[in-house]
């Protein structure tokens, strides 16, 4: 049996545990010195945002902390401060220690892409911290909020209630970041009364929201602009009217000498077409390999249904999953799943 079948389930905290001073992860932070962070692969703004804000905030409480991603940095968030911290595997880490692991953003332990019984030896004990709806439950504590608008916004409350002397700029902007992005820049229903109290308050923190966003969002690379051009060139509406989808190939990221992540943001243009239901974008990891995301403005569909039945997960009107084969195929079962789920 692994170490991690052995270990007991600690706490699944739900809101109301949270507000009530449960006190299961601030004793895992206090009384413990080593600690792995990890957040998933291909990670967005909530991921980078969430693992290094923890970062700092468990530099600024004198810990040893390693940050670990599987893939590159994304060009759009080298400005965070200690993004060049973060390592790709657990093998860098040579030592016998056991460590408190940390997941942020992670809907289920294989999204980190790192062999989870390996880790889990390594581990003491594992947090679980994250906002998507198909989460499996698989730290020994759970901090899962899927009413949330971010994994960041989880952070933050954690921060505030047991940590908020120790909050600083660079934690603020990691975290202003996660909920800039996992909102839409503030433009998805999930921008509630108290994300905008959130905001507020880290604005106190003097960090720069012109600066952030022209980052994320006004950094692109030249080879991107063609990159548009060939997604536009290749979308189609299906004759359903439920699906708008492209896709892109390895090669053309290779042509175009353009990352991975210069796709980011492609698909919430897709999802703008009127009176369709679903967008997607097929993006090629390796050969005949495809990692999709879903987007939907309509409420009578949920994409995270949708992912499930592929093995994905995420929120209803965002999500994404991986799928192997001919990509006709795959966009007819698509099309099948979406005309199911609504």
């Amino acid at each position: 049996m692994s170490n991690l079948k052995k270990r007991k389930k600690i706490s699944d905290m739900n809101m109301d545990a949270f507000n009530n001073n449960d006190s299961d992860i601030l004793d895992a932070i206090e009384k413990n010195t080593d600690f792995l962070l990890f957040t998933h692969c291909y990670p967005d703004g909530d991921g980078l945002g969430s693992i290094l804000s923890f970062y700092k905030m468990l530099k600024n409480l004198n810990k040893n902390v390693y940050a670990v991603c599987s893939s590159e940095m994304p060009y759009q968030y080298k400005f965070l401060s200690n993004s060049e911290v973060i390592i790709r595997s657990i093998e860098d880490i040579n030592d016998n220690k056991k460590y408190i692991s940390v997941f942020l953003d992670c809907a289920d332990s294989a999204r980190i892409k790192i062999d989870y019984e390996a880790v889990a030896i390594k581990s003491e004990k594992i947090i679980n911290i994250d906002h998507h709806m198909s989460n499996t439950y698989f730290g020994d504590i759970n901090i899962v909020f899927p009413d949330k608008s971010a994994t960041c916004e989880i952070v933050y409350l954690l921060f505030k209630k047991y940590f908020n002397e120790k909050i600083d700029r660079d934690i603020a902007e990691a975290l202003y970041t996660g909920i800039l992005t996992d909102t839409g820049k503030f433009q998805y229903s999930n921008t509630t009364k108290e994300v905008h109290k959130i905001i507020s308050d880290l604005l106190e923190y003097e960090i720069n929201p012109s600066r952030i966003y022209s980052c994320i969002y006004e950094n692109e690379p030249a080879g991107r602009f063609r990159l548009l051009a060939i997604v536009f060139k290749r979308s189609r509406i299906l004759k359903s009217n439920n699906l708008i989808y492209s896709y892109i190939k390895m090669k053309d990221f290779n042509r175009l000498n353009l990352p991975f992540s210069a796709n980011d943001g492609i698909i919430e243009i897709l999802r703008t077409a009127k009176d369709i239901k679903v967008a997607a974008l097929f993006k090629e990891v390796k050969k005949n390999i495809y990692k999709v995301s879903l987007r939907s403005s309509d409420e009578s569909v949920n994409v995270a249904s949708v992912a499930e039945i592929f093995g994905g997960g995420g929120h209803k009107m965002a999500s994404a999953y991986v799928v192997e084969g001919d990509l006709k195929k795959s966009v007819a079962e698509l099309d099948k799943a979406i005309s199911n789920n609504h």
